[in-house]
């Protein structure tokens, strides 16, 4: 299981009952089965039959999507990932595209020309099919060089994940030049990332 998360900034003061910070939070797989498994083992840790909530199903506000793709009854990272990520299903195998391959804006891209600053991070490469519906728009998520370009051409303010699958190679696996060159920024760690995020974060006050 992996965790993505895209963290968007308000550009000035955060007024009330406005959010200053907004995380997205995806569990690779993580159904109602899962979730729901998940609190009925706790319950038994402690004893008893039930479920234990955890700390998200206790929150004031929940939703339902289904999970079905547009051409499929059982979908894959990248479909479900666009789904997610743009609020319209497609077909298994689509990344940031509808099933008619024409290019669909992501939550996060919206958020970025409204001003705000963006970032994804994932423990999976950052070219994944999940965290590359935020931010490519490819036809095949096996196109993990194209989907790589595409990076940088979003212009998210922070990205930090495994690594790429295919840094030089292209998907008609021919040799081309290193993802990193086209960087910006130099890559750095995900722990690295990650801790230097969680410093940056305002501390809960008593």
């Amino acid at each position: 299981m992996y965790v993505l998360f895209f963290v968007l900034l308000t550009s000035g003061m955060a007024y009330a009952q406005q959010a200053k910070y907004v995380f997205y939070f995806i569990g690779d797989g993580m159904g109602v089965n899962q979730v729901n498994g998940t609190e009925m083992y706790l319950a038994e840790q402690e004893g008893r039959i039930g479920v234990k909530p955890l700390l998200f199903t206790s929150f004031p506000v929940a939703s339902m999507a289904t999970t079905f793709s547009a051409t499929n009854s059982v979908t894959d990272s990248s479909a479900a990932g666009t789904a997610l990520a743009t609020g319209a299903k497609t077909y298994n195998g689509a990344i940031g595209m509808d099933d008619n391959k024409s290019v669909l804006q992501s939550v996060a891209e919206r958020a970025k020309k409204s001003g705000k600053k963006v970032g994804v991070t994932t423990s999976v490469s950052v070219d994944h099919a999940t965290p590359a519906a935020f931010y490519a728009h490819q036809p095949d998520r096996g196109m993990y060089y194209e989907i790589a370009l595409d990076l940088p051409k979003a212009g998210f303010d922070f990205y930090a994940g495994g690594g790429f699958l295919k840094p030089t190679t292209t998907a008609d696996k021919k040799e081309a030049p290193s993802i990193s060159l086209s960087l910006k920024k130099p890559a750095i760690p995900l722990q690295e990332a990650l801790t230097n995020t969680s410093r940056s974060l305002p501390r809960r006050t008593r």
